[in-house]
């Protein structure tokens, strides 16, 4: 099976009282869809030609969300993520400017026993901004699967997380940060995710404090359970924030 390469350029800004795409370009492997109206925000589905992450598969994204502007990121289903001895990549820079909102919303990746995957988000944002980064992983114990986010503001890194989410196995693991809140409004959002999080028993959910933000991690046995509870805790985060609660993506 061969591996290729991919890279997406996207690029939103506010018209109005509206979100609209400015530039979308992509070219390999790599694939986004046409804008769907959110409210005020703009939802971008982002997807990969072949059966899942093949073997050597190195995917670049680079995207622009202007002041004001609200851009939903997602992905038209679950990725599969699989095995061989060559590695594979992905590698995302976004830059969010003043006051804009960019919510990057994963499906699950779901790898077999033998994947070597790495995944790097890194994100600037702009005075006001706020970045939605929400994760999840279902990952065998022989898998090498890695992700990392960064997310600065100027010269401030804001939020880290190096996740491995094969330490889990053979447990799904999911996870949601919030960044870029002024500090009057991290602690009712913590609040608000420690009353969601008690709703979603028999699963484990953790909820702690970010320097601008909150975060959250949730640990389950299936898929599915995981991604209703991240679903949930990010409804009771817009909630909360006083912005639309309903979900990204009506089913």
């Amino acid at each position: 099976m061969s591996f290729g390469s991919g890279s997406l350029a996207i690029a939103a800004r506010r018209s109005g009282t509206r979100t609209v795409l400015e530039r979308v370009r992509y070219e390999g492997i790599s694939r986004c869809s046409r804008a769907f109206a959110r409210g005020d925000a703009a939802l971008v589905m982002l997807s990969q030609l072949g059966p899942g992450v093949v073997r050597g598969d190195t995917v670049t994204t680079a995207g622009h969300v202007g002041a004001g502007a609200h851009l939903i990121v997602t992905s038209q289903a679950a990725t599969r993520l699989m095995g061989g001895r060559r590695a594979s990549r992905s590698h995302a820079h976004w830059i969010v400017d003043a006051e804009a909102t960019l919510e990057i919303i994963g499906e699950p990746l779901v790898a077999s026993a033998d994947a070597r995957y790495e995944s790097t988000t890194s994100i600037e944002l702009g005075p006001g901004a706020l970045v939605v980064v929400s994760d999840l992983a279902a990952v065998p114990p022989g898998a090498d699967v890695r992700l990392r986010t960064l997310v600065t503001c100027g010269e401030r890194e804001l939020f880290y997380d190096a996740f491995d989410p094969r330490h889990a196995a053979p447990k799904t693991v999911g996870t949601l940060a919030l960044v870029g809140l002024a500090a009057d409004r991290i602690a009712p959002l913590v609040d608000a995710l420690d009353a969601a999080a008690d709703a979603l028993a028999p699963l484990r959910c953790g909820v702690g404090h970010l320097p601008s933000g909150a975060f959250a991690r949730i640990l389950g046995p299936d898929v599915w359970p995981v991604r209703a509870g991240l679903s949930a805790l990010r409804e009771a985060a817009w909630a909360r924030l006083s912005q639309p609660p309903g979900p990204y993506w009506e089913r």
